[in-house]
């Protein structure tokens, strides 16, 4: 009955000020509801990208000795870790500050080696390296290096590959070389290396798979996994999301106020139909569940357009991508918008509490209207 009741209240005549209201509302709650769901998309892109662009181009878990010096018997250690559970595979990798030069420009950059690249002779230059640079593939390029950490030397290589890891930091920067280069670069004997690089089966499981390597690897030795390394990054997106979810939510709270400002002043137009109501018998619950509902379904019909403005939006921008930024300000290139439904419910019970908030003083009021006085005024 109550929702018959509330349904027909609302299907009634109303004065403009209250249709005004209602409308303000709605299009809050909406617009509320649809920044929230296209801010939270957008912070859980750019924290996606982030972590399958780190993950990609580097390693799960990082092992290296405390004093920085290179690891001798670092075949012996690598079949002890490989061992361990989750430890999917072991590489032997080392990186040094060069200098490269090509047609354009000469540029600093970073050699890194694994014995993961099989291939001699194989030298994979970052993209936007070589187009400073003004290398391309197939090209000839020269390396300078530092040997003995204070005379030059320059070494000339072809340019196998260009890096695309859609990371600026590292296309900007690295140079991949298989070891037989690397050995070339800085006239070593042998490829000994200053970390071993980890890939796990479970990424989640990193961290309990480091403790692992740090009881067999003994105190020399530190271990660093992905989520240790990338924390304060990790952690500054987490904030920046909260504080967008805080600000944006402002947005929702006013827009619910409407909601007990359109029913307080329904509760005013509608004072004779509720002293009918009383005289026949209606209880006081019956009065404030009639208006709880009423602001329930204001409440609801800008949750549903909120979701599917926001979703809406969302699928635009994706397919045009139009949330393209600068590389070198934000690593990457591009940010594609990942709504999800545990944010979507969240924001929609979160929204849906609010309006059942504002409802309560107002239906409170309506509930305590006198039928005889309002009758008799009304006659």
């Amino acid at each position: 009955m109550e929702l018959k009741l509330a349904l027909r209240f609302m299907r009634g005549r109303r004065r403009s000020l209250v249709r005004f209201t209602s409308a303000v509302a709605i299009v809050g709650i909406a617009a509320g509801v649809a920044s929230l769901i296209f801010a939270q998309a957008l912070a859980r892109g750019f924290q996606s990208e982030m972590q399958e662009k780190i993950l990609a181009n580097t390693p799960h878990i990082s092992v290296f000795r405390q004093d920085g010096s290179k690891i001798a018997n670092w075949e012996q250690i690598s079949e002890t870790i490989r061992q361990i559970d989750n430890v999917r595979a072991v590489f032997a990798s080392d990186q040094e500050p060069v200098l490269l030069s090509g047609p354009d420009s000469a540029n600093y950059a970073v050699v890194r080696v694994s014995n993961s690249n099989k291939s001699a002779g194989e030298v994979s230059v970052g993209a936007e390296l070589a187009a400073k640079s003004g290398l391309k593939q197939e090209d000839k390029a020269e390396i300078t290096t530092l040997e003995n950490d204070s005379t030059p030397k320059t070494t000339a290589v072809r340019v196998s590959s260009l890096l695309n890891t859609g990371f600026f930091e590292y296309d900007s920067t690295w140079i991949i070389v298989s070891p037989d280069i690397f050995i070339k670069l800085f006239g070593n004997k042998e490829f000994l290396p200053s970390v071993l690089e980890i890939s796990v089966g479970d990424i989640y499981e990193s961290s309990a798979t480091a403790a692992q390597i740090r009881k067999q690897t003994g105190g020399n030795f530190r271990v660093v996994d992905w989520q240790e390394a990338n924390r304060p990054l990790f952690a500054a997106l987490s904030l920046e999301r909260r504080a967008a979810l805080v600000i944006i939510s402002l947005i929702i709270f006013v827009a619910v106020l409407n909601i007990a400002t359109t029913l307080a002043l329904l509760v005013n137009e509608r004072r004779r139909d509720i002293a009918v109501l009383r005289t026949c018998g209606a209880m006081a619950k019956t009065i404030v569940a009639m208006f709880v509902i009423e602001g329930l379904i204001l409440g609801l019909l800008g949750v549903i357009s909120g979701i599917l403005l926001g979703l809406s939006a969302c699928l635009i921008a994706n397919y045009f991508r139009l949330l393209n930024l600068s590389a070198e300000v934000y690593l990457l290139s591009y940010i594609p918008l990942r709504p999800a439904a545990i944010d979507v419910l969240t924001i929609s019970i979160f929204t849906l509490v609010l309006c059942l908030i504002a409802t309560i003083y107002p239906s409170i009021k309506a509930a305590g209207v006198k039928p005889l006085e309002n009758l008799r005024d009304g006659a």
